[in-house]
């Protein structure tokens, strides 16, 4: 039944009317004439005509339910033009069902008594965890982020988790995610803080970091500041590391010209995601290290090659996943020659892999990567 606009007015008021009262739009509501009254005379050009209101607003009652959208209660004023003393609100919906709980894995079997209040989202993530726990993970401690990847990215769904190493970015409420401490715990993990930065080259603040590492002639430049870490603690004695560098993102191609003489590099070494913005990214910075003389930006075979082993794919972002075969094939172009076909199909299935799939526990318990940085 279509309903003209002062009719439309009038529910939407009584529903305003019910939600600021605390009564769940999936519930009844019983709102007394008088308010009613009140929300009718905030109804714009509820009366044009300047007919009687009490019938005025009789006829848009009668109107309502005969919609369906409210019921008139039978007791009703003994007036001329009777009203009812009260009317019930039709609930808008039914009320969300709540899915099936698991069988928790006995340290989380205190999360029952949430689980009918959490919010879909809690609910997927305390499922994904539950799914890892009871796969017996390997609790080596690891830094949160590769973490996150390692549960979501394996145990969640990617229509939840579109980008699992980042869920605890943003996931902070509920019993579980709340309380850091004991997530991290659960969890085996950790939040590595920034490191000291003994360099930093003339940029920005946020721009990016450059921490010297070594006395080596090699520049190492890392996409994300949870791999620069673990890649920072596990570096073997004899490397040929000058400098680690962190958080450029997109500004690597800017920050690039901050590289002087004095700093003595040789060689840059570049490892990123695997997907397209983390393939342009080194693309672009090789382009502009070379029109300023110095050495192009070179692949970390080994991590690319390990990454690719490694790594779950997962659905790259909207912007991202529609690429053509020839951007995917130039794209591609830069990574080692063992790793080009496979992520020039990885671009093309418009998959992506994170970087964080190489984890502070590989990275300290496989020597084979050190060939990177030597």
């Amino acid at each position: 039944m279509a309903l003209q606009r002062r009719e439309n007015d009038l529910i939407a008021g009584l529903r305003d009317w019910a939600a600021a009262h605390g009564r769940s739009r999936y519930k009844e509501a019983f709102i007394p004439l008088d308010d009613v009254w009140d929300v009718f005379r905030r109804v714009p050009n509820r009366n044009l005509d300047e007919a009687f209101e009490p019938a005025v607003l009789a006829g848009l009652l009668n109107t309502l339910e005969a919609a369906g959208l409210i019921r008139q209660v039978q007791r009703r004023t003994p007036e001329k033009v009777s009203l009812p003393v009260k009317i019930r609100l039709v609930p808008q919906a039914l009320p969300p069902v709540t899915p099936p709980m698991p069988k928790w894995h006995p340290a989380l079997t205190w999360l029952a008594a949430h689980w009918p209040t959490a919010t879909p989202k809690q609910r997927a993530a305390d499922a994904a965890i539950d799914r890892w726990l009871k796969s017996g993970p390997d609790l080596f401690r690891i830094p949160l982020r590769e973490r996150a990847l390692e549960i979501f990215g394996t145990f969640g769904n990617a229509a939840d988790f579109p980008m699992p190493e980042k869920v605890f970015d943003t996931l902070s409420s509920g019993p579980l995610f709340s309380n850091q401490d004991r997530l991290d715990e659960l969890l085996q993990a950790f939040r590595p803080p920034p490191p000291l930065i003994t360099e930093t080259f003339p940029l920005d603040e946020g721009d990016s970091h450059y921490c010297r590492v070594g006395t080596g002639d090699v520049l190492f430049v890392v996409e994300n500041s949870t791999t620069w870490w673990s890649l920072v603690e596990s570096l073997p004695a004899d490397h040929r590391l000058g400098y680690v560098a962190w958080g450029l993102g997109g500004t690597f191609r800017a920050s690039i010209r901050a590289i002087k003489a004095k700093h003595g590099i040789t060689q840059i070494k570049y490892f990123g995601d695997l997907d397209t913005s983390g393939l342009r990214i080194p693309l672009r910075a090789s382009s502009t290290a070379l029109e300023l003389g110095l050495p192009p930006v070179q692949p970390a075979e080994r991590l690319y090659r390990v990454l690719q082993s490694v790594g779950r794919p997962r659905p790259a972002a909207p912007k991202e996943a529609s690429v053509t075969a020839a951007t995917a094939n130039e794209l591609a172009g830069w990574l080692p020659a063992q790793c080009q076909a496979n992520g020039a199909q990885l671009l093309l299935d418009g998959n992506r892999l994170a970087q964080e799939w190489v984890t502070y526990r590989y990275l300290q318990q496989s020597p084979d990567w050190y060939d990177d940085v030597r």
